[in-house]
């Protein structure tokens, strides 16, 4: 059965603490900044804050999640997670509903992709809730802007950017054409676009847009149950007010979801997967903290998205709450939704704090810059990554520490969407992200049964080398080849097709069946070393999907 972790303290091992080593005497409890900011509040003012709860799920088990189908995987860990969260918040939830009667709470909400309830509070009730044994820390969810979407002004960079005959340079460098002409355009894949917003009229991406199956638009219900209404194509979490307009005001969003899907009716090529499916959620202005972004990724693994891209990230000079990203992005991993996101534009200025949060995760794809002729920006943030000094992971200690990024791709003055019509040039890893996002979708096309780890493993396996030979600090594993993705995704085949003839038929149930009396090695139909139970039930999940 799966248990439940608690969050450590540094130094210790993965599972289990006691509470204490977390509340030390005095406000150990409030973290980086938030003492300061609750002793300069002004009478009346409420501070955002996320409450990070002691119980955590425990990890996933990777061999375990594979034996599902891709929809009873999800539901496994979202189940998991939100029982989790249903079974130890509500002693915290009870105290901000109170205070919020008399004033001094607002914006209540909970979290369960990790264990995180979020509020506006006064500082007596911020205290209150820190002195409670069930709560590990509170952190200032601190309102951010630009400066969290990695984009460089638009300056000579020096590398080689604009279009091909039409098609954006970076889509023809990584060969997505090449795909699209063996049949592969990202059909049926959904892509979270977890950024400002996305102009949806623009008529590049107005045939791309995923459409909510189970709501009605317009009717002012939540047809579906899921808690959002009218969340037709896709939801904002943008600190406004959670609601459904997910319109882009900012124009990053749109030129990154352009780089996905943008099918080029305005005359220029700029998306991967031109038949993606655009899932827009929206977190971007000057009240949206962390929190915000940890929503829209909760709402991505609840709502069918495939693959999510992130082209934002958190400094370490923000002091991000490294392990609340890194619970929830293992997280979303478990649940079989793969995840992007950008390195960051911070060069190699800060040693191993280079790479921004959560891009520094061990398991992340994280997306290095390149321009069109496969030469690094010299913006695109550098590894290695340490894990040594956060509380509940205590890995990765440098040196070596943890080789970032995953891969590179183009990134260096990017052509795509200017909002709503036309198009504009943009650099950062910020574009790099979604052009390996767009590929993702590709491969999900060629092979669905794919999980996070088997796409990063494949993008690793087939990207071209690049700086010093073999894996580096600077391009990571190499620039990504999408077209040999592709191929690669294609051919890991479905694992249903256990004797490898290219049908999926009654002589694989024999062949199996042969090799599990035999105790063949290949029996060991779900790789975890032994032959059990768990390889017959794999392989019928297998047979069930049909792949």
């Amino acid at each position: 059965m799966h248990l439940k972790r608690i969050l450590v303290a540094a130094g210790a091992a993965l599972t289990i603490c006691s509470a204490a080593a977390l509340a030390a005497p005095g406000n150990d409890k409030l973290r980086a900044d938030l003492p300061q900011v609750l002793a300069e509040t002004m009478p009346g003012e409420l501070v955002p804050i996320t409450i990070i709860m002691h119980e955590q799920a425990d990890p996933f088990d990777i061999n375990e999640l594979r034996t599902m189908s891709k929809d009873d995987r999800r539901e496994h860990v979202v189940g998991i997670l939100q029982q989790v969260a249903s079974n130890t918040q509500g002693g915290v939830l009870d105290i901000l509903a109170q205070a919020q009667q008399t004033g001094e709470a607002a914006n209540i909400s909970s979290l369960w992709l990790a264990n995180v309830v979020i509020a506006h509070v006064s500082p007596n009730v911020a205290y209150r809730i820190a002195a409670r044994n069930d709560v590990a820390y509170l952190n200032y969810d601190r309102p951010i802007g630009d400066e969290l979407f990695p984009v460089e002004p638009e300056l000579d960079l020096g590398g080689e950017g604009g279009l091909l005959a039409g098609i954006e340079c970076g889509v023809v460098a990584m060969g997505a054409p090449d795909a699209w002409n063996a049949g592969y355009t990202g059909a049926g894949i959904v892509v979270g676009m977890i950024d400002t917003g996305t102009c949806i009229t623009h008529p590049d991406i107005a045939n791309q847009l995923w459409t909510n199956p189970g709501e009605i638009a317009g009717n002012n219900i939540d047809d579906d149950g899921n808690g959002f209404i009218d969340d037709v194509h896709g939801w904002s979490f943008d600190g406004g007010g959670s609601n459904n307009n997910i319109n882009d005001t900012n124009g990053h969003g749109s030129h990154t979801a352009g780089t996905v899907a943008g099918d080029g009716t305005q005359g220029t090529q700029s998306g991967m997967a031109p038949n993606a499916e655009i899932q827009t959620i929206k977190f971007w202005n000057s009240f949206s903290g962390e929190s915000a972004a940890w929503n829209c990724m909760q709402y991505g693994a609840a709502n069918g998205a495939d693959v999510e891209s992130n082209s934002y990230g958190w400094p370490h000079s923000m002091n991000p709450d490294r392990f609340t990203w890194r619970t929830v992005t293992e997280n979303v991993m478990a649940a079989g939704v793969v995840l992007v996101f950008a390195a960051g534009n911070e060069g190699s200025c800060c040693g191993v704090d280079s790479t921004r949060t959560p891009g520094d995760v061990p398991d992340m794809i994280t997306v290095g810059a390149t321009d069109c002729n496969m030469n690094i920006a010299s913006f695109s943030s550098r590894g290695p990554v340490t894990w040594q000094n956060v509380a509940g992971f205590n890995d990765w200690p440098y040196p070596p520490g943890k080789l970032k990024p995953t891969i590179s791709a183009p990134g260096v003055s990017t052509v795509s969407h200017s909002l709503c019509s036309g198009y504009r040039t943009l650099s950062g890893t910020s574009m790099a992200t979604p052009h390996v996002a767009g590929c993702v979708a590709l491969m999900l096309e060629a092979n669905p049964s794919l999980d996070h780890w088997e796409i990063k493993q494949i993008l690793k396996d087939t990207s071209i080398d690049r700086g010093t030979s073999g894996p580096d600090n600077t391009y990571g594993a190499g620039f990504v080849d999408c077209w040999a993705a592709v191929q690669a995704a294609a051919d890991a085949g479905c694992p249903a097709d256990f004797n490898g003839d290219g049908q999926v038929n009654t002589k694989d149930v024999l062949d199996f069946l042969n090799a599990w009396n035999a105790q063949d090695p290949d029996g060991d139909f779900n790789g975890d070393g032994v032959f059990n139970s768990r390889d017959v039930l794999a392989f019928l999940n297998a047979w069930n999907a049909g792949c």
